[in-house]
This record gives C-alpha cells, sequence and structure tokens, in this order.
C-alpha cells in the first residue's frame, strides 16, 4: 500500500507492506531489526541514523529508525513482527526541512495499521486475485509465457518498444538525466500505442490514458567510464539487489514487471513480463545528456574509472579501508563525501583513522560518517575544509571534537547524535542553524551555545545532563525531556499577551469542586469494587462537558451551539482565511461554534456569556484559531448569508454538515494507557489499572452521562504518547498541569467529521489565558488510531 503527499511542491511516499520474516535472512545481523537496518540501507543508500524510538502499533511494539541521507532527505523506517513468520514494514521520506510536519503524520500512518486473519492466505487470495484480473482482462490468455532472448546491441541500430507483439511509438517526452536530490541515473520512456482501441487492447492498458504509456527507472552503481553499465534482475517490480527501481503507467494495474534490465553500450533493454506477456524494449541512450559530475558514485570499483573532474559526490558503504588512501587520493573536486558501516561490519574496525585523502577536499560541503566505530576524535584537519556548511557524525564512539573544527566559518548544519561526546568547545560558529547532540555523554553546555543568532533545531534530549545555560529556552526548537526543561531553565510560561500570567482557581476544572459529580464518582468506585483507588481517582476526576450533535443545524437561529457547517460570525467579521502556497486566499475549515451560555451551568471556567468559534487550516498544518465574541448576539451574521463554497475551504474534505448539539456533565477520568504522564508520583497504586482493562472499562462507562461524549470539554484524550497538555508545555512553555483541553473534537457520522482514521483533534489553552478570556494562543493537536 502506497501513499503520496505534497507540501511546498516536494513529494512525499510512503509505504506498508506484509513480509515473510525469512525475507531479510540474506542480511547479516542477529535479529529481524538488525537484518531489516541493512534492507534499509540497500534500498536507500547510505544514510546516518539520527534517531529510533518504539512505538505501539497494532497491538503490538514497533522499532522506528529514523536517518538522513547525505542529500537531505529525512527517512523513517518501521518494522513489526506479527508473527514467527511475518511482519508489517513502514518507509516514509520527506526533505529534511520538512522533518518536523511529516514525522508525526509518518507515526499517526503507521499506528492506524490494523490486521486480521491468516497472513499466507490473505496473500495467497490477493494473487489469486490479480491473476484473476488477468485472465479477466485477457480471455485469450497464453496457457505458456514466450521466453525472453538475452541482449544484444542491434546490429542495425534499431529501436524497439513492444508488449505482448503490439508495438508502441516512442514520444520526445523520454528523458536521461542524475537527479540533483539522489545523485542517482533516472531514465524514462514515454510512449504510445497507435491506433489504442480499449477492446483490442484493454488487457494490456488501462483505459485512462488513451494509449499513452510510460516506464522510469532509477540506477546507481551504474558508472563505467562514461557509459552507463549493469544488469539489474527485476521480480514484482523489485530489483533485487536494490539499485534500481521502477515506475510505471498506463499499464495494466494488475501487471508487475518480472524480467531483466540491461545497460549496455549506450543502449537500455528491458527483456521480461508484464503478467503473462512479453515486453521487449530496446533504447538508444543520449550519453551526451548526462551531467555525471552530479552523480553520487558508490563505489571504488566506480570511483576506478572515473576522472577526478566529474568525481563531486562520493557515498561509500562498507568500504575496505585499507583501499581508500589509494583510490580516494586523485579526485580533489568532491563536494560531498559520506562513508557508512552497517552495524558489525568487521571493516568498521579496521578504520582508525579517517581517510587522509579528505584534506585534499577544499571544496567539500557535506561531510557525513556512520558507524566508523575504532575512530574516538575527529582530527584537526577537518577545521581545514573551510567550505563545510554540513557536518554529519553519528553511530560511531567519538569522545571529543577539536575546537579548531567549531571555527569552520560556513558549518550550518552539525550532526553528533549517538555518539560518547562528553563536552563541547566553549566557542561555537554564529552560522549554524541545526545542532543536533541527543544520545551522548554531556553532562552540561556552553554558554555560547544559547548566543547562536542564527540556530533554529537544538536536539539535546538523552544526554546526563546536569545544568543549563540560560537562553536556551529561546531556540525555536529545542528537543529536551521536559521535566529538564522546567528543572534547568527559565521555561515559564509568559501568557498570550506575553505579559505573564495571572492567578487563577485550579479547583473549578475538577470534579470534586461539585458535590454531585463527586459523590456519583464515588459510588461508581464502590460499586466497581475499586475503592484501592478512590483516593487518586477522585483527586484526578475532572469536571467535564459531555457534547454529542443531534439534528441538523438549518441555521433557522443565530448563535447557537453548532458543529460543522459554517459560523454565524460577528457583523463586520470576515471569514477567517490565509494566503496559500500558490498565492490564492482560502478559508479555514470551520469545526465548532460554542454558546457559553449552553454550557454555564455544567462548569465554572468557561466564560458565562458569548461565543467561541473554532477553525484550523487542515488536518496537515492545524494552524488553530479561536475566537470569542460576547457582544450583542441579534447583530450575528447569519451563516445563510455568508457567500463560502466548498472551493473556497483549504481543507479538501470542504464544508462539514452542520448540526445542532446538546451538553451534560460527567466526572472525567485519565485513559490508563498512559496515566503515569498524569499521576508522576501521586498516587502510584493507579498504575495497577493500566492492565486492568476489563474493570477500567467498566468504570468508564458508568461514569459517562447519559449522552455519549462524542466531542467533549475539560475531558481527558485518549493519547498514546504524549498527552495534550505535555504537547502544549512542549510548544508554548510552562507545565503541563497548567494546560487544559478546551475542547475535544471526535469523529462524527453526523457531521462528516473524520479526522485521520476515526480519530480526534483537541484544542488546548493555558489555564491564565482562558482566566483572562484570551484566545489568541491555543495549541491543536491530533490522535488516531
Amino acid at each position: 500500500m502506497r501513499g503520496e503527499h505534497i507540501k511546498d511542491d516536494e513529494l512525499s511516499l510512503v509505504s506498508i507492506a506484509l513480509r515473510e520474516v525469512s525475507t531479510y535472512d540474506k542480511y547479516q545481523g542477529t535479529d529481524l531489526l538488525s537484518r531489516f537496518r541493512e534492507d534499509c540501507l540497500e534500498q536507500r543508500g547510505a544514510f546516518e541514523v539520527i534517531a529510533d524510538k518504539r512505538l505501539p502499533v497494532a497491538d503490538l511494539i514497533s522499532d522506528i529508525l529514523m536517518a538522513q541521507s547525505v542529500e537531505g532527505y529525512f527517512f523513517y523506517f518501521g518494522i513489526v513482527q506479527i508473527s514467527a513468520e511475518y511482519c508489517y514494514t513502514f518507509s516514509g521520506d520527506c526533505n529534511i526541512k520538512d522533518r518536523e510536519f511529516y514525522e508525526p503524520l509518518f507515526d499517526g500512518i503507521w499506528q492506524s495499521l490494523e490486521y486480521f486473519g491468516n497472513p499466507a492466505k490473505e496473500l495467497a487470495k490477493q494473487q489469486a486475485a490479480i491473476d484473476a484480473l488477468s485472465t479477466k482482462n485477457n480471455p485469450a490468455k497464453k496457457e505458456k509465457k514466450e521466453e525472453a532472448l538475452p541482449f544484444s546491441v542491434p546490429a542495425d541500430g534499431k529501436e524497439l518498444w513492444e508488449l505482448d507483439g503490439n508495438q508502441f511509438r516512442f514520444l520526445p517526452g523520454s528523458s536521461l538525466y542524475v537527479s540533483d536530490t539522489d545523485g542517482n541515473l533516472y531514465i524514462k520512456l514515454e510512449g504510445e500505442m497507435p491506433d489504442y482501441n480499449d477492446t483490442r487492447h484493454g488487457h494490456i492498458l488501462n483505459n485512462y490514458e488513451n494509449g499513452k504509456v510510460y516506464l522510469q527507472f532509477n540506477f546507481k552503481g551504474v558508472y563505467n567510464n562514461g557509459v552507463p553499465t549493469g544488469v539489474y534482475k527485476f521480480k514484482d517490480e523489485r530489483d533485487n539487489t536494490h539499485r534500481s527501481y521502477l515506475w510505471k503507467g498506463g499499464f495494466q494495474y494488475s501487471f508487475n514487471f518480472n524480467g531483466e534490465v540491461t545497460l549496455k553500450d549506450g543502449w537500455l533493454n528491458i527483456n521480461g513480463h508484464f503478467g503473462d506477456y512479453l515486453l521487449r524494449v530496446v533504447k538508444k541512450l543520449r550519453l551526451e545528456d548526462i551531467q555525471w559530475d552530479k552523480y553520487r558514485f558508490t563505489s571504488l570499483e566506480e570511483l576506478d574509472t572515473a576522472s577526478a573532474v566529474i568525481v563531486h559526490h562520493i557515498q561509500l558503504t562498507d568500504p575496505y579501508p585499507a583501499q581508500l588512501h589509494e583510490q580516494l587520493y586523485p579526485f580533489t573536486e568532491v563536494r560531498t563525501f559520506a562513508i557508512h558501516f552497517s552495524p558489525g561490519n568487521k571493516s568498521a574496525a579496521d578504520m582508525k583513522e579517517l581517510p587522509k585523502p579528505l584534506k585534499r577536499y577544499k571544496s567539500l560541503r557535506q561531510l557525513n560518517l556512520s558507524g566508523i566505530v575504532a575512530v574516538d576524535t575527529l582530527p584537526q584537519w577537518i577545521g581545514d575544509l573551510k567550505e563545510l556548511e554540513h557536518l554529519s557524525l553519528s553511530e560511531s564512539q567519538i569522545e571529543g571534537i577539536h575546537p579548531y573544527i567549531f571555527q569552520l566559518p560556513k558549518l550550518k548544519f552539525c550532526y553528533l547524535g549517538n555518539n560518547r561526546l562528553q563536552s563541547l568547545a566553549p566557542a561555537l560558529p554564529d552560522t549554524l542553524e541545526f545542532l543536533l547532540l541527543e544520545n551522548n555523554q554531556l553532562t552540561s553546555l556552553p554558554a555560547s551555545l544559547a548566543k547562536l543568532k542564527h540556530l533554529k533545531s537544538l536536539n539535546i534530549s538523552r544526554n546526563p545532563l546536569q545544568k543549563l545555560p540560560p537562553g536556551l529556552e529561546n531556540i525555536e526548537h529545542l528537543e529536551l525531556e521536559l521535566e529538564k526543561k522546567l528543572s534547568m531553565m527559565d521555561y515559564s510560561y509568559k501568557g498570550a499577551d506575553g505579559k505573564g500570567i495571572i492567578s487563577y482557581d485550579d479547583t473549578l476544572f475538577f470534579a470534586h469542586n461539585d458535590k454531585e459529580l463527586q459523590q456519583g464518582l464515588e459510588t461508581v468506585i464502590a460499586d466497581q469494587n475499586l475503592q484501592l483507588y478512590r483516593q487518586g481517582l477522585t483527586e484526578l476526576a475532572r469536571k467535564s462537558v459531555a457534547i454529542v450533535t443531534t439534528d441538523e443545524d438549518h441555521y433557522e437561529q443565530k448563535g447557537n451551539s453548532r458543529f460543522g457547517g459554517l459560523p454565524d460570525l460577528p457583523a463586520g467579521t470576515s471569514y477567517p482565511s490565509f494566503t496559500s502556497y500558490d498565492g490564492s486566499s482560502k478559508g479555514l475549515q470551520f469545526i465548532s461554534q460554542l454558546n457559553c451560555a449552553d454550557v454555564a451551568h455544567l462548569q465554572d471556567y468557561l466564560p458565562r456569556t458569548g461565543i467561541l468559534y473554532f477553525f484550523i487550516r487542515d488536518q496537515d498544518d492545524f494552524e488553530p484559531l479561536v475566537m470569542y465574541y460576547d457582544g450583542d448576539m441579534s447583530l450575528l451574521q447569519s451563516a445563510r448569508a455568508l457567500d463560502i463554497t466548498e472551493d473556497y475551504i483549504f481543507d479538501d474534505r470542504g464544508i462539514y454538515t452542520p448540526y445542532k448539539a446538546t451538553f451534560d456533565k460527567y466526572p472525567g477520568i485519565p485513559f490508563f494507557y498512559n496515566i503515569q504522564d498524569y499521576i508522576k508520583d501521586s498516587f502510584p497504586e493507579l498504575k495497577d489499572l493500566e492492565d486492568m482493562d476489563d474493570e477500567t472499562e467498566a468504570l468508564k462507562n458508568a461514569l459517562n452521562p447519559a449522552i455519549t461524549p462524542v466531542h467533549s470539554i475539560n475531558s481527558y484524550v485518549f493519547k498514546q504518547h504524549d498527552t495534550p497538555e505535555i504537547e502544549a508545555a512542549n510548544a508554548f512553555k510552562g507545565k503541563p498541569e497548567d494546560w487544559m483541553v478546551l475542547l475535544r473534537v471526535g469523529s462524527d457520522s453526523n457531521t462528516g467529521f473524520s479526522f485521520w482514521d476515526a480519530g480526534e483533534i483537541y484544542f488546548v489553552i493555558h489555564k491564565s489565558d482562558l482566566a483572562q478570556r484570551n484566545f489568541s494562543k491555543v495549541f491543536c493537536g491530533l490522535e488516531s488510531s
């Protein structure tokens, strides 16, 4: 299963696959995870691991590997083993600058995985369905495949594109180039079937492209004295060495390519089968179109035949160290250089120092080293590479970095995670924009770090830090455990207006402030025989408001509580909009308007009157907007009068169906999956409830009011990771307990709300801002199954 997403004109791809565990047996490694990592390396080439984590997926635990390529791509790999024979895998990629946007997106997609049934049977059924579709599309299916012939350069120089005896004409759109992003060689062939007829050709072509087709390959490891050379064997669209990939269009969707692709003497030959149909392509390549100086050389064998003037990019995986000095010495125009050693690779222990020819690479802009376990310090001469902008050293044993290296005048990106660093130089280059130091042995950081004018992102998590310099809290993206943020720096929330916070009555948010709710809670606890947990449950129970949609809203009444549709805005207020990436004005997605008078009798923390409006940009980039109006209700503009169309709304879901709502109060208790985030060191006995699923479900059901809380106010939210309050504190500072869920909106069949995979979104506000009726700084997040 594959998907794609475009952000700022850049494409991101994801795929989820069911695989046999035995698929990875060909790789070295003592466990499935290490063998899976080797497979990822073959698919993507050398990369640097920048983080790893574990997430619950399909009621199991998935290992996640996150990495970065030399070219600045972020890779996200996940694997979860569902049985001794089968596993699911996930892969996603994006530009590294968009990691903060896509990583939570990848998390959500991966965690939405659900599976059932017998994997072997399902795979067999899937293949049978494909075979049946192929047979349906070709009633006169051949009983035996025609054999593909070995390739030889045609003596007559004629080109050919043939499938099942049908001739295609090459179109001018065919291209041959080296990618600026990944350094691979791409060959795209475009063609069309003359006199296309769906009746005659429908068994091999789909009916959407009117006979037009394309094949696109990318290749690495093909350089041979300026001529692309290699033989690639494909099975079900994949080259067995992972050095080539195929994309296709216009053909029957059930077809997978099986066969051989040959690059030889300036020709491309494709010889194999689409389904049961013989495919033959012979194409002369325009070698003069290839800009080899953009190509990424991935082996010493390739470098042996290359002229020094074209070698600008080198990326080696598991090289033999003894050969490096001699074979790297001739090249002086290298712009990017990478060496990656796989875990457990024996050659890594033989590389005691960095290759000395690197000293000659005065034009080097990116240096990426990973898995160099026998090197414990970077040599001082790295500091002589004055053009270096990107320095990455990971998964190694580096204990120190010479201060001279940190005087590089153009260094912007420095990744030193997963090493053994114990200290940093006191002076750091002011050009730094990204500094990643996670999982080292740092106990302190230099004061100069907080003074770097251009530093956008700093990751210092998983270090035994004992103190931090003042000012780090002002860095735009700071990755550090929240407990350390609160204890080691000024991480206090300054208020939505930046003027500080005011005191507020925190008891208003809890059920023990409501005699009726408190009595009901204690009765249910006793009925469920959970008296051992009474104190913790009554202390944590919130004074929550349940919301359910009732009847479709036809906008007869202005200012009523409403979910979906369009809002009744104050007179003179334009519908909220923003300028889209293409320069056009687009409307926000309206979620709800709450008439505070409708819920005033159920709680004491919201305004008693007025209307709260809730908007988001879309489900990928929330950018929430919460507005509050407490004026004359008769001056509201009816939603009927708004000239807003579906196309104007940025979110492709358009305008939801408007529904009225009703409310009730109830004692909201935590979900026990993440109870530790709420109890800290208090009420440790509540940890027992994590494993008491039947009891806690019965408790929650008994506490629900007469209406089911599809949506809610001041409730707990089921989260597989950080709570909404922790997320808000990480985004805006402050303590998690000082934030509250202003509104939780669940997926709702009435309005048509469906947040990802039947998930829910939540708006979170600081309690001080709520007390001041300032809704200008609200956090919005999403949880999906």
